[in-house]
């Protein structure tokens, strides 16, 4: 028993020169004298009870947080930053309400890694290192949020660090960290700060719900960006504008319109767009274009997105005109398909054979069933033309073509067909072709 006795009035002993020594140190840090502060550390701190208390880590982090913002001392500032940085951290990680920050010798320790973050971070933002700066800007508001909890600065929110946290972040495509900062500001409304314009934290947080496909949260941080900034054209911008302003590159329109669509099925804008830029890629009329390897997936994709646009609004001619345009380039490579079988037949007369006659068989159907598809869309759309009370130049236009497409659709099935078939088929090319002399 005695022993033990013995021991715990040794451990207390320790603690309490210990708390001498602290107390010495903390003498240079009221005076200033931190080069002082620092011999006096170095000396005690090399025995490991000097951190038998939290304070221990706490001192250590209040002389090198001193140091990182001396500006004699500036060759050093990064590893005087980070030494403060981790003490502070093991402080709080052995006292997490953090008490003795209200000892007026210790408040200056955030404050001081807080200024020694923000400082580097700008440095980093004038180099251009702007992964670099938001790590700092990152701390910075760490210990900006610290200040403020331990109302060591009368303030609600650093509106600065919030916000140059969240244009770093979504500069160096971190869109989640983006977010939680300019959540912040949104909260409070902040439309400016010391003259400067906050409108791309609303504009940050639409596109942000925009590539989530969150509709709700979109449309509240696009009012609430109009509320503040009724001027603004960009709080007039649907999901779709940035589904399809997301990219130039041809593949992450695609996605990016799939997954909008996916949110959105009944989005008449939306399927049609997806149709179009598909079917500028599929059907291009630029030099020297070249067929994807993957045509029949994008047909597939951009067929189905008419239907679906051509269902959702029935009234609309551009679906029918999309497909009737698509189906007769299509069938033009049929065409010529079948043209070279049936010159092959042609120049071996007797002596072609029963499988170049099958060719050329198999050729003019595949050509007929796809340039009946063009018939059949261009006569849709040529329907809801005719029930047009006034057409417009360009609507006058795009029928005109339409019914010259006709015209000679049902010319070439009149070569193959006879009796009434042919007389139907000649009344028809009759039709469109008057059609297309009235509309010049």
């Amino acid at each position: 028993m005695k022993k033990i006795i013995l021991l715990a009035f040794a451990a207390c002993s320790t603690v309490g020169v210990f708390a001498q020594k602290y107390d010495d140190i903390k003498g240079m840090l009221a005076l200033g004298q931190y080069a002082k502060a620092k011999e006096l550390y170095d000396k005690n701190s090399a025995n490991e009870k000097f951190f038998t208390k939290p304070e221990g880590y706490l001192i250590k982090a209040a002389i090198f947080s001193a140091l990182a913002v001396d500006e004699s001392k500036a060759a050093e500032s990064v590893t005087n930053r980070n030494a403060a940085d981790e003490a502070l951290k093991k402080y709080k990680e052995l006292d997490a309400e953090m008490k003795l920050l209200e000892d007026p010798i210790y408040r200056n320790t955030p404050y001081n890694l807080y200024a020694a973050y923000f400082n580097a971070g700008v440095a980093d933002i004038n180099d251009k290192k702007y992964e670099d700066a938001y790590d700092k800007l990152k701390n910075t508001v760490e210990y900006s949020d610290l200040l403020i909890s331990k109302k060591i600065i009368d303030k609600k929110m650093d509106t600065a660090a919030l916000y140059y946290a969240g244009l770093l972040a979504e500069n160096i495509k971190r869109p989640e960290d983006a977010a939680k900062y300019y959540l912040r500001l949104s909260e409070a409304k902040i439309k400016e700060y010391n003259g400067t314009s906050y409108e791309s934290v609303y504009q940050g947080l639409m596109r942000y719900y925009a590539s989530k496909n969150d509709s709700e949260n979109f449309e509240k941080y696009k009012a609430l960006g109009k509320e503040l900034y009724p001027d603004s054209e960009f709080f007039t911008y649907s999901m779709l504008d940035f589904a399809l302003g997301s990219s130039s590159d041809f593949n992450e329109r695609l996605a990016s319109l799939e997954k909008h669509i996916a949110s959105n099925p009944d989005d008449y804008r939306a399927n049609l767009a997806l149709a179009e830029i598909i079917y500028d890629t599929i059907d291009s009329r630029k030099e020297g274009a070249v067929r994807p390897d993957n045509y029949d997936e994008l047909e597939t994709k951009m067929i189905n997105a008419l239907k679906k646009a051509a269902s959702l609004k029935p009234e609309e001619v551009q679906p029918y005109l999309l497909m009737g345009d698509h189906y007769l380039l299509k069938s033009e490579k049929f065409r010529e398909a079948m043209i070279a079988a049936e010159t092959e037949v042609t120049k071996k007369g007797s002596k072609a054979t029963a499988q170049d006659k099958q060719k050329y068989a198999d050729a003019k159907k595949a050509y007929n069933e796809v340039y009946d598809l063009a018939k059949d869309s261009y006569e849709k759309a040529a329907e809801l033309y005719g029930k047009m009370p006034q057409l417009d130049a360009n609507q006058k236009r795009s029928y005109r073509v339409i019914a010259g497409n006709l015209a000679e659709y049902y010319s070439y099935k009149i070569e193959d067909a006879k009796g009434a078939d042919r007389d139907k088929f000649a009344a028809q090319e009759k039709k469109w072709d008057d059609l297309f002399s009235k509309l010049k």
